[in-house]
């Protein structure tokens, strides 16, 4: 008799065999013990009794996010520092002795330089410390700049920097050049910080108006100048709104050299040309530019011209033009001044009164005369007491007319 299909026979010895093995897996399985479960039971509540975090105020969260960007700030600065110096250098500069027009500009154009002289021995040597550390800080600070230069190989001139300024003739060698002095020369030994290398420049860097005092002082400070801007005045107060206007305007033009001249003691004489220039309003200072052009194998040219108003639009405009020489009127010769001449006083003696009439005396027994002339009016030393035999007088109208012409051709 056939089996249906799907028909199981519990007696199939197959069947048996797998029921025995389940049998033995089975017997052989063993659940968690109590202590595993116990230790599992601990660690969930020991999860749910652990205490929350506290949360932070928000103060508390900006002052560290400051504190990271802060810090990250400041090493970004001193990476992109690090960087400029890598890739700029260390801010000093290599002067060449034979390029004339930098050399120039270094020497007269009246920026601050502070140079540093080698030659063929110690040019590959290490500069000082003080210069490679605070070259970019002197020019922060100061509008200095640090430059290299050999100072004693010959310039287009023939002579050598150490020479035309009669510097030393071997290192060490350093000097700082400014407002279109002549250099001065400045020792490194024992300086070592940043603070006392400024303090040391500080002097030479300072801009001042002279007041010209003695005829050397006109030469030196002035007329011997590329350009220079004399303030003529007959009181303080003309001298003091000229100088409130173009001082703060100076420091913009190192180049130039203002002088005062107090025309009441000085007389300049000028020429016609340059005097049609002259503002024709009275009773301020007079404020002039007076330019010099060095000729190369020749002699020197002047010329000048005149503020027209002294005001701080114009005075910039003036000195532009005078740092420039734009346009000046020529002038045959450097001016010069001189002390003005004083004029005797014209002193008329006094007419003696003419004495009363009286009865003749008896007549003296007669005496003999004693050497020597007697003043009937006064004696000479009472007379020179009183008043001086010469000093300043005011001049008559015929000689207001002539100073009258000479006013109209000096300052």
């Amino acid at each position: 008799m056939g089996k249906k299909a799907g028909y199981i026979d519990p007696d199939d010895e197959r069947l048996k065999v797998g029921q025995k093995q389940l049998v033995e897996d089975s017997a052989k399985w063993k659940g968690p013990s109590h202590k595993e479960r116990q230790q599992e039971r601990e660690i969930k509540k020991a999860m749910k009794n652990r205490a929350k975090p506290e949360k932070t105020s928000w103060k508390q969260q900006a002052a560290g996010w400051f504190f990271i960007v802060f810090i990250c700030g400041v090493g970004f600065v001193s990476f992109l520092f690090t960087m400029s110096d890598v890739i700029v250098g260390n801010g000093i500069v290599q002067l060449d002795v034979q390029d004339t027009a930098k050399l120039k500009a270094v020497l007269f154009g009246g920026e601050p330089w502070l140079v540093y002289c080698v030659n063929q021995d110690t040019e590959n040597y290490r500069l000082p410390p003080v210069l490679e550390e605070n070259a970019r800080s002197l020019w922060r600070n100061l509008g200095l700049s640090v430059g290299v230069l050999k100072c004693w190989e010959p310039t287009s001139s023939g002579r050598s920097v150490a020479q035309r300024f009669k510097l030393n003739l071997k290192p060490p060698l350093s000097f700082v050049v400014a407002n279109g002095n002549k250099p001065r020369t400045l020792g490194l030994t024992g300086i070592s910080k940043g603070e006392d290398l400024e303090k040391r420049l500080r002097p030479a860097l300072a801009l001042e108006i002279v007041r010209i005092d003695a005829l050397k002082q006109w030469t030196g400070s002035c007329t011997s100048r590329r350009s220079c801007v004399v303030i003529g005045h007959k009181n303080q107060a003309q001298r003091d709104t000229a100088t409130n206007v173009l001082k703060p305007l100076h420091s913009s033009f190192r180049a130039l050299q203002m002088v005062t001249l107090d025309t009441s003691f000085w007389q300049l004489k000028l020429e016609d040309g340059l005097m049609a220039t002259r503002n024709k309003e009275k009773g301020g200072a007079d404020v002039l530019c007076l330019t010099r052009e060095d000729v190369p194998g020749g002699n020197s040219s002047y010329g000048g011209f005149f503020l027209q108003s002294l005001d701080a639009g114009s005075a910039k405009v003036f000195l532009q033009a005078c740092l420039d020489h734009s346009s000046p009127v020529a002038l045959k010769a450097s001016p010069k001044i001189k002390a003005r001449p004083s004029k005797p006083k014209k002193v008329t003696p006094p007419t003696p009164k003419a004495p009363k009439a009286r009865a003749a005396p008896a007549p003296a027994p007669q005496r003999k005369a004693k050497k020597g002339s007697v003043d009937q009016v006064g004696s000479r030393e009472s007379l020179e007491s009183e008043e001086p035999l010469f000093e300043a007088v005011e001049e008559d109208e015929e000689e207001e007319e002539e100073e009258a012409e000479e006013d109209e051709v000096e300052l």
